[in-house]
């Protein structure tokens, strides 16, 4: 009875917890299959992608010159500066400035004073008439002779009256309104005021309240009939007898020079004044009415004017409706809010796209390219990239009129992920990246196929630098044709012809410029994401570089044993798909720990020496073990590129050092059946590893040992170098060393077949010669050298 009620107790826990993994939400369901962190950074992506999205200013999705088909309308109200306006509101307020006037004061006491009325009265009381007249010549008046008959026969009373009348004449004067005529005076602009002001002298020096006149009042001292009459009432203050005098004498000095002289300086201080408080010229637009127009409206007149696209000041306005919308934005007006509310809702749409773009990016990053979240660093410095050209495409957008501007970070993006991932994932990334960019900036169909062009050319073809032009050339390429997708997009939307080759050569400029700044900052690039481009394989598979010309001196049989693996394994990787080149410089490099002992390893010791001879079996293991350890203390010393590094660390794998486990093994003590006491367990004699990652170091393995035991071979026919070639290659196999690459078993037998052809290449058999008169010496020793040229 107890069994039965716990078989029923197991059957329960098992349909629950089968019942639980049914159940199991989605999202759990995912970060379980993809791992915890690459959720943390798809999250993080998408947190720090929205803040930059929907971060700083949007800008405006117009240039100048490009047309439109639809009125644009005002969002809010807004104002513009009109200069235009501005310099007419200016100019208006420098013509109502009324002209300034003082009083000639010194001419009116002139007039009245020692050398005009006054000195004629003292003149006339010269004894003679002829006197009279020689006073008048100096004064250059007109010496008449009743003037002299009546001012020197003057009494007391006369001379009291007269003196009286000249106080009289001079106050009449300082009213006097004589001036010279506006268009004579030196004023730009001319006045348009109806009054003119005039500055009063006082009687004790000091300057009294401005006098107010009309303009229409002054009287043109060039205006003889107003002149007269005004000078007709000034002599009314004489006497009868000397009125006709008086009245010729004003009318001659009067018609001269002005009683009311123009003040310049007043007047100019009060135009600059005036101008200074002059209304500010403004244009102001109407929210929700159109405010831009497309030019080939029909006009007032009815005919069509040539639409050359959006203006300067249109596109000014467009800038001002666009600060004043933000403005707006951030105040308090019911109309705000629902405005805000609104860009909330658009915020709410471009994040549920963005989220989606970020999880199709790392999802595809972690089926096609899974050690980007192997290594912490690496996935933070994946998506830091896109991350900062990100920011720098809002920074570029926000300050510049065309998107095509854009293309500059877009295409370095692609093409530092085509140098650090293979081709065909760097571009699926940059497919998703661009649209993610097309999202952020709100780009249109145009400039997102634009984008994708320059892109896709770059990640496909950037593959495989070269040459030092390779980067220059597939830059330039993208450049042309993103210029013939920008223009073909502006022609397709009815843009003016010169508007969309203008925008087509600055995506091509962008294009070249990101080539440019690829080809400078490459040895960067390659250091930061940890990669070698074929160009810097090439320069380190040169012999003169520092550590093979080590290696050549101090170690020469590794050095030719290296130079053999490394044309072997570029032909097998080349005909499985992988990076030959970087499988034959790997190569080089893989066997450079042996410089330090090299004598302790067989290709470059002597025949009759072999220094293990004399060592234990655990002291050989410790120096043959440490000859990878060495190889990369090496590498880092010399700084060769990281990339190299898993060949020296991965060419033997967790492989059994076979021949120091045999001799081991041999020293046992035996018993008395003739066994050994115990058996040398092979955990002892094995590499520490790893075992190879990649394809490249599969191969290079198998090349390694294959070419060892091929070149033991005694005769090394092509059927025994096949033989020797399937039973290391099974050997690696049945002992695990291929679990951690990805490499296939149809793979490994074109590899097999790659290798048997390569080998029988560099060790076929020798015909026999002939034996000739040559004494048996020279025999062995032409077989000798026979056999040292088979070996390499």
């Amino acid at each position: 009875m107890f069994g039965i009620n716990k078989k029923k107790k197991v059957r329960r826990e098992r349909a629950r917890q089968f019942k639980a993994e049914s159940t199991e939400s989605p999202v759990r369901a995912l970060i379980k299959k993809i791992g915890l962190w690459p959720a943390i950074v798809t999250v993080a992506f998408f947190a720090l992608a929205m803040v930059i999205s929907l971060s700083g200013d949007p800008g405006i999705p117009y240039a100048l010159n490009q047309r439109i088909d639809q009125p644009i309308v005002a969002r809010v109200s807004f104002g513009v500066d009109d200069s235009a306006l501005d310099r007419s509101n200016k100019h208006s307020a420098r013509e109502s400035v009324p002209n300034y006037y003082r009083v000639n004061s010194e001419f009116i006491d002139r007039i009245v004073g020692e050398r005009e009325l006054s000195a004629m009265f003292e003149a006339a009381q010269a004894p003679t008439l002829e006197g009279f007249k020689e006073k008048a010549r100096e004064y250059s008046w007109n010496a008449h002779d009743y003037v002299y008959n009546l001012l020197n026969n003057a009494n007391e009373a006369t001379r009291g009256s007269f003196s009286e009348s000249l106080e009289q004449l001079k106050e009449d004067l300082l009213l006097e309104q004589t001036a010279l005529p506006s268009d004579q005076l030196k004023r730009e602009p001319p006045s348009t005021s109806v009054d003119a002001i005039i500055q009063m002298p006082g009687t004790d020096g000091g300057n009294v309240a401005d006098r107010r006149l009309r303009t229409v009042e002054l009287i043109r001292i060039s205006s003889t009939p107003a002149l007269e009459g005004r000078v007709w009432k000034l002599a009314q203050r004489f006497s009868q007898q000397l009125r006709p005098a008086i009245r010729e004498f004003l009318l001659e000095v009067l018609s001269k020079e002005p009683i009311l002289v123009y003040d310049q300086e007043r007047t100019q201080n009060a135009m600059i004044v005036a101008e200074r408080n002059a209304p500010r010229g403004r244009r102001l637009f109407e929210g929700g009415k159109p405010f831009v127009f497309p030019h080939n409206r029909p006009n007032e007149e009815g005919d069509g004017n040539l639409d050359t696209g959006i203006t300067h000041a249109e596109l000014a306005h467009l800038h001002a409706e666009h600060n004043a919308f933000q403005e707006f934005l951030a105040s308090d007006d019911p109309s705000a809010i629902h405005a805000r509310e609104q860009r909330l809702f658009e915020s709410l749409g471009v994040g549920a796209i963005l989220l989606i773009l970020s999880i199709s990016m790392f999802a595809y990053v972690g089926l096609y390219q899974p050690r980007v979240f192997e290594v912490r660093t690496r996935s933070v410095a994946f998506a830091g990239l896109l991350l900062v050209s990100m920011i720098a495409i809002r920074l570029i957008v926000a300050r510049l009129p065309h998107a095509e501007f854009a293309l500059t970070p877009v295409l370095l993006v692609a093409a530092i992920l085509t140098i650090a991932y293979p081709p065909r994932f760097a571009a699926g990334v940059t497919v998703i990246y661009i649209a993610v960019v097309a999202l952020m900036i709100r780009a249109d169909l145009g400039a997102f196929i634009t984008m994708l062009t320059g892109g896709y050319v770059v990640a496909i073809m950037l593959n495989d630098i070269r040459t030092r032009t390779k980067v220059l050339s597939v830059g330039m390429l993208a450049g042309l044709l993103v210029m013939v997708t920008s223009f073909a997009f502006g022609l397709i939307d009815h843009q003016e012809v010169g508007f969309a080759f203008r925008r087509a050569v600055i995506g091509a400029g962008s294009a070249i410029l990101s080539a440019l700044i690829i080809q400078g900052t490459l040895p960067f690039i390659e250091r930061f994401f940890r990669v070698a481009t074929s160009l810097t394989l090439l320069e380190y598979r040169d012999a003169n570089r520092p550590l093979l010309r080590r290696l050549a001196h101090e170690a020469p049989g590794t050095f030719n044993h290296s130079l053999v693996i490394g044309n072997i394994a570029e032909t097998a990787c080349n005909a499985i798909g992988a990076d030959g080149l970087l499988a034959h410089v790997g190569a080089l490099y893989h066997d450079i720990g042996k410089i330090p002992k090299a004598e302790y390893f067989a290709e470059n010791q002597e025949a009759s020496i072999n220094r293990h001879d004399k060592l234990a079996p655990s002291m050989s293991l410790l120096i043959i073990l440490g000859h990878v350890k060495d190889g990369l203390e090496l590498a880092k010393e010399y700084g060769i590129p990281r990339v190299l590094y898993p060949f020296i660390a991965e060419h033997h794998g967790t492989t059994v050092v076979k021949f120091f486990h045999h001799r081991a093994s041999e020293k046992q003590p035996q018993i008395a059946s003739g066994k050994h006491d115990r058996q040398v367990d092979e955990a002892e004699f094995r590499y520490p590893g790893p075992k190879p990652a990649s394809k490249e170091t599969a191969v290079l393995m198998l090349c390694d040992g294959v070419e060892g035991a091929v070149r033991a071979l005694a005769e090394p026919t092509p059927g025994r170098i096949e033989g020797i070639v399937s039973q290391v290659l099974q050997a690696r196999l049945k002992d695990g060393q291929f679990n951690e690459c990805d490499i296939t078993l149809r793979e490994l037998h074109l590899v097999e077949e790659s290798l048997v052809k390569s080998l029988c290449r560099f060790y076929h058999g020798r015909v026999a010669y002939p034996k000739g008169d040559g004494s048996k010496d020279e025999a062995k020793k032409s077989k000798s050298t026979d056999r040292s040229k088979l070996a390499g």
